[in-house]
């Protein structure tokens, strides 16, 4: 599976960047991207990937994986569309975002009989990443060697609840880091540590509750356009209490009507 690389016009001037180093130390990164019922969403995510990737020069293309959870929708078509690999829940699959990122990285392992993709990128559909996400993430990587990152986020809507919060969110804590930030993780801290658990929301909060125990979880220089419609209608406030009171009671996120496939923002 070889993606075709889109040409962008914001591109401009800028000219792909090759580094010179061994190339067993560029990362080969395959993306997971959770979906449930998100037509609208998944095409420009994958779009804004792919055309972020053509800044940097070396083979290994990355691998987009669009795990979905039983879409109603046209989310498949358009995520096959755009040039992403698409696995699907099928009858007798356990539902939420927990199970969606498991079969997403299990597809990969199959892709090829070896292990094509030695880092991970767990990517929520409501997120675009910038134009130079690759070219940076790939310039970090190599000289930090991490096994674990979050990015920086920046909501696309205005107030100043939400202000803070992506402020709260460059510190790396239990509190304010979040799947919603994207996770960047080296395919052997993911086995490590058993990868997601089967929960419908909240797998990214026990998947870092785990990592930590092993790693220092790196912020990351990238900085991701995150929609806020998660908080449009409870607010920031109210939103972050129900998320808190979750994690208190060890839900998951059951509790909070989370949608079949995982995918609630």
């Amino acid at each position: 599976f070889e993606l075709q690389i889109l040409r962008s016009p914001r591109l401009g001037h800028m000219a792909p960047t090759s580094f010179d180093r061994p190339d067993d130390a560029v990362p080969r990164l395959a993306v997971v991207i959770p979906v449930y019922n998100e037509e609208e969403m998944v095409s420009p995510c994958i779009e804004a990937l792919r055309s972020s990737f053509e800044l940097v020069e070396h083979k290994h293309k990355p691998r987009i994986i669009v795990s979905d959870g039983g879409s109603s929708d046209a989310s498949v078509k358009r995520a096959r569309e755009a040039g992403a690999r698409v696995v699907e829940t099928k009858s007798g699959d356990a539902r939420g975002r927990g199970p969606c990122l498991q079969r997403g990285v299990a597809s990969i392992a199959k892709d090829g009989g070896v292990t094509v993709s030695d880092t991970l990128l767990f990517l929520h559909v409501d997120c675009i990443v910038p134009i130079t996400f690759f070219r940076d993430l790939e310039a970090y990587w190599v000289e930090h060697r991490p096994k674990i990152g979050f990015c920086k986020m920046r909501f696309t809507s205005e107030g100043v609840g939400l202000r803070l919060f992506e402020y709260l969110a460059t510190f790396e804590s239990i509190l304010t880091t979040f799947g919603d930030q994207g996770l960047v993780v080296s395919r052997e801290l993911y086995e490590k540590i058993g990868g997601f658990p089967d929960q419908v929301l909240l797998e990214d909060v026990e998947f870092l509750r785990r990592a930590r125990k092993t790693c220092r979880i790196h912020p990351l220089p990238m900085t991701l356009s995150v929609s806020a419609r998660k908080f449009d209608e409870r607010g920031v406030i109210t939103y972050t209490s129900i998320v808190a009171n979750d994690r208190y009671r060890g839900t998951g996120g059951e509790g909070r009507g989370g949608k079949g496939g995982g995918e609630e923002g």
